[in-house]
């Protein structure tokens, strides 16, 4: 049906209803605002007298009534009068018309001619009407009825089909009474006039004022639908849209009653389960926005709408409705996508409502039919993951709706869960993690719908199939405790009663794959550890217990044995490892040590098995620190181990290792004991490092012990076999210090150097090297003393008091010796670091550095001096007297060194030695050789000149034994102060040889 066939169809009605306006129910309203009763009052009044009633139709009592006003107006009444009665003629005549014109016109008997008359009879009545209206309204401009009768002109007029006379007509009566009580039926005929002229605009002004007006229920319905065409005509598309579901909304509204009835929700609710005209109306509305939609943006302009519309009361019933519509309009016109997308909006719009579930499955047949297998299976995953048991939908669904999604959740979920599981399969690395993570989450999902009661009718296939993809997926993802629980749900807690081959199958596979599940959960260091490591033996025991035949069963064990180890259970690995040594023959190793078995003949496999099941009960005897019996089980273990693998290296290091530790369980209760047993280890196992350890061990308790003999021989035989070996290097020390307590000094300064010579530079080395020195003093071998001395002294500077005293020993050495050049430069050396230290730092020289020192310049001193006294004076005087002087020149400057050391013990004898070269000079010179070829007088005159020459030495020497005697008033007594006092009395007998009077002096002084 075309636009244009809905309008006119929609004029039509609106033609019915505006000729059922009710001039009589207008009449009333003016009448009540008249001061007395018009003749028309009188005529519709009842009466009170009772008057026979006689049986009358409509149009006869219409006929009788006009005749008598007819017949009044004959009487020329009262102006006023003649009126009212030409107003009630009209009125009646009106009514006439309406009854019956077109009264038989839908009855198919009549014919054609009878049609024809009809309507020709209606024709000129209508025109008679027409022709008394504007009488009236020219005749009586001013009455109040003339909105009434300007009314029924307008409707006449459009009767007719003059349009435009009756529009001026209805705009002219809407200007001269805006509050007409006509106004909601006046403007919707404005509306239809305007919209046959395409003069939308003032179309929808019309109907907006209709929408508006009182008394308005007729039309809006009317007025609703063809303002959105109006709309629609003006491309104003948007308005057109909330006009068109503003007619969805009155229809709805006008059919509450049919809706409650029929028990309507938006579940369920459709157009067509509504009357015929509601029906008619709403069919073509959705048609019409359907085609406004498509010119916009779709499914995005209809999802703004619905949007934006929210707050209408009954949207939310039909609101599916609107987007069914828009989907199956595109696909008619082969807009798949454009369908496609109006499916999803309503889904994005509304998830969780039902529409949403159905609009999936129509969009899944499309995609079907469009052969979109990938979007395919994102949908339905989307299905799934919507209406699921977990999603939010279904937890608010009724049972009904659950019976209606169940069936397709299951296949969805199904299909799309082994389809995951197939690519899981061919994934490496994380990404197959990643992969089995997706495909147990989807058979979980599967598994939840497939165990619900409701879907046990609707399978085809025993489920512990699935079951068990599950747990191997869990498994596979490392979700261990998932895969853990539905491995043991098969394995021990189905109990179906068709027990097959293939379920017994799976059954046994699942119990062993809960054993293997457990230790990786065990792996993820889980909180509750202990339970566990409890729930991993009882898994390992069932299997055993259930399958002893499995050969699995004997792997297991030995892993069970692993796990048992590392949770250090000694009872369960225990257990194991009897379990595997039975197997194959060998009797459990006891508690306590006793004799090794003999090793028994296996194939490689069992031999392995034997070996690693006894090694780590080996090891956990160990770490118990139960060596003897470990000591025992490692040489069990050895038995069966390759002597070319690394674990072969290991365990002998662990065999020597349980026999040094039994030897330090036992180092300070039995020391004796503990020496044996180290030593043992190197007898067992002498290529093992703790075999080095043992030895060392061994010499160093003998030490402790002060065996110094035995200590000395371990040392010196470690030392022989691993000359080069990094615990060699402290063996010198050691033996260094068993030789010293055995007094051999000689040999204790041997092992001394050899740290030195290894020893790198540090204060070890220089101790090391000075301890050598004095132990070769000891032993009384001189020789290498002083070399060891001298080496010391030239490389060790520092320290400053140690280094001194090494250069006084030098010196000892040369003195005892005889060879005082060398003991002499011992003494230079002394005196020269003193001078360095001296500028450096001179709070390093303490008292017995300042006295080496002294005794080093003081024996210089007299060195030099027994130099000056050995030159001779000669002719000529001055050559041998200037190399005098040079010697005591000498002499001095080490006795002044004496005297700035201010050492009281050397500083008097020093100073009297200074006192007698001046005076040794003096005399010296008076005792010279005299020239041979000199006079007398010349003779006379050169001993004066000697006198005056030794005279000034003389008064030094003097002075100096003065300087010297000047100590004991300092209360200083010593020899060489005496002996200046003697020297003094001599040389100055004058003031120093008097007799003491002291008992006079006391006298006096009392």
């Amino acid at each position: 049906m075309s636009a244009s066939s809905h309008v006119s169809s929609a004029l039509m009605i609106g033609c019915t209803l505006f000729l059922s306006g009710c001039f009589s129910s207008g009449q009333a309203e003016l009448t009540q605002q008249g001061k007395r009763a018009s003749l028309s009052d009188m005529a519709n009044k009842s009466s009170n007298k009772h008057v026979p009633s006689v049986a009358m139709t409509q149009e006869q009592r219409a006929t009788a009534l006009a005749s008598i006003y007819q017949q009044l107006l004959t009487l020329e009444p009262d102006p006023e009068v003649r009126t009212h009665v030409e107003y009630r003629l009209a009125q009646i005549n009106t009514e006439s018309f309406e009854a019956q014109s077109y009264a038989d016109l839908d009855d198919e008997s009549l014919a054609d001619s009878q049609v024809l008359a009809q309507l020709t009879k209606n024709d000129a009545a209508l025109q008679q009407l027409i022709d008394q209206y504007r009488q009236l309204l020219q005749g009586y401009p001013q009455r109040a009825e003339n909105e009434h009768i300007q009314y029924q002109l307008a409707k006449a007029l459009d009767l007719q089909g003059k349009q435009d006379e009756s529009l001026a007509e209805v705009e002219s009566l809407l200007q001269q009474y805006p509050q007409t009580g006509y106004l909601a039926e006046l403007n919707f005929r404005r509306g239809e006039i305007y919209y046959n002229l395409q003069n939308y605009s003032a179309a929808i002004s019309a109907y907006q004022q209709v929408l508006t007006a009182d008394n308005n229920q007729k039309y809006q319905l009317n007025s609703l639908y063809m303002l959105g065409w109006s709309e629609f005509k003006l491309n104003r598309l948007a308005n057109a849209d909330n006009a068109f579901l503003q007619v969805f909304e009155a229809i709805i509204a006008s059919e509450q009653n049919q809706l409650k009835s029929a028990q309507l929700t938006a579940d369920n609710f459709a157009f067509d389960k509504l009357s015929s005209r509601a029906q008619n109306l709403a069919i073509d509305t959705q048609r019409v926005l359907s085609i406004s939609l498509s010119q916009q943006l779709q499914s995005q302009s209809l999802v703004a709408l619905v949007n934006d519309n929210q707050s209408l009361p009954y949207i939310g019933l039909y609101q599916h409705v609107l987007f069914a519509n828009l989907a199956t309009f595109l696909l008619d016109k082969k807009l798949d996508h454009d369908a496609q997308l109006t499916y999803q909006a309503y889904i994005d719009f509304a998830p969780n409502h039902i529409w949403a579930a159905r609009f999936s499955l129509d969009l899944l047949d499309l995609y079907q039919r469009q052969g979109k297998f990938a979007a395919m299976h994102k949908l339905k995953n989307v299905y799934v993951h919507q209406y699921g048991l977990n999603s939010a939908f279904w937890l608010n669904a009724s049972t009904a709706h659950q019976s209606e999604l169940l069936p397709h959740l299951l296949n969805f979920s199904d299909e799309h869960s082994r389809r995951l599981y197939a690519d899981a399969q061919t994934q490496q690395g994380k990404a197959r993690v990643l992969a089995f993570s997706q495909a147990a989450s989807a058979l979980s999902t599967y598994l939840q719908l497939a165990t619900l009661p409701q879907a046990k009718a609707l399978l085809s296939k025993d489920i512990v199939n699935d079951q068990y993809l599950f747990a191997d997926a869990n498994f596979e993802a490392q979700q261990y405790q998932a895969a853990l629980d539905s491995y043991y749900v098969i394995a021990y807690e189905n109990t179906q009663a068709n027990h097959t081959a293939a379920l017994a199958k799976i059954q046994q596979q699942s119990a062993y794959a809960t054993t293997v599940t457990i230790r990786e959960l065990i792996e993820q260091h889980q909180p509750q550890m202990a339970e566990l490591i409890a729930k991993r033996n009882q898994l390992d025991k069932q299997f055993i217990t259930q399958y002893p035949q499995d050969e699995r069963a004997l792997q297991l064990a030995s892993n069970a044995a692993q796990y048992s180890f590392d949770s250090q259970d000694m009872s369960y690995l225990k257990f194991y490892t009897d379990f595997v040594l039975q197997a194959y023959g060998i009797a459990p190793l006891a508690n306590s040590s006793n004799s090794v078995q003999t090793a028994k003949p296996l194939s490689d496999a069992a031999r392995k098995q034997v070996q690693f099941v006894s090694q780590l009960y080996a090891n956990s005897l160990y770490q118990q620190e139960q060596y003897s019996q470990a000591e025992d089980a490692y040489t069990l273990a050895l038995q069966y181990t390759d002597q070319r693998t690394d674990t072969w290296t290991e365990m002998r290091n662990l065999l020597a290792s349980s026999i040094y530790f039994q030897a330090k369980a036992v180092k300070h209760t039995e020391p004796s004991l503990a020496v044996s047993q180290l030593l043992r280890v190197a007898q067992a196992v002498p290529e093992s490092q703790y075999a080095l350890n043992a030895e060392l061990d061994a010499a160093n308790l003998l030490l402790e012990q002060q065996r110094w003999q035995d200590a000395i021989d371990v040392l010196k035989h470690f030392q022989q076999r691993h000359p080069n070996h990094e615990f060699s290097a402290a063996i010198p020390a050691k033996l260094a210090q068993s030789y010293e307590a055995l007094g051999q000094w000689d040999l204790a300064a041997e092992q001394l150097l050899l740290i030195v010579a290894k020893e790198d530079s540090g204060a070890l080395k220089r101790e090391a090297l000075y301890t050598a020195a004095e132990y070769y003093l000891k032993a009384g071998d001189n020789n290498n003393a002083l070399n060891t001395f001298r080496t010391y002294a030239k490389t060790y500077p520092q320290p400053f008091d140690v280094a001194q005293e090494v250069r006084f020993k030098m010196s000892e050495f040369y003195r005892h010796s005889g060879d005082a050049n060398k003991q002499y430069y011992w003494f230079r050396q002394i005196l020269s670091f003193d001078r360095q230290q001296l500028q450096t730092d001179a709070n390093a020289i303490q008292t017995r550095q300042a006295e080496l020192a002294s005794i080093a310049a003081f024996a210089l001193g007299e060195a030099e001096q027994r130099s000056f006294a050995a030159i001779k004076l000669n002719a000529p005087l001055q050559k041998s007297l200037k190399r005098k002087q040079d010697a005591m020149k000498k002499a001095i400057g080490y006795y002044q060194q004496v005297l700035d050391f201010q050492l009281a013990k050397y500083v008097p004898h020093a100073t009297y030695n200074l006192a007698e070269m001046y005076r040794q000079l003096a005399s010296d010179m008076m005792s010279s050789q005299r020239p041979g070829d000199l006079d007398e007088l010349a003779l006379e005159e050169y001993e004066i000149l000697l006198e005056e020459l030794a005279y000034p030495f003389e008064e030094k020497a003097i002075e100096i034994h003065i300087s010297n005697t000047q100590r004991a008033w300092d209360n200083i007594a010593d020899q060489w102060i005496d002996k200046s006092f003697e020297r003094l009395a001599q040389m100055s007998p004058a003031l120093y040889q008097k007799q003491e009077l002291m008992h006079e002096v006391v006298d006096a002084i009392h």
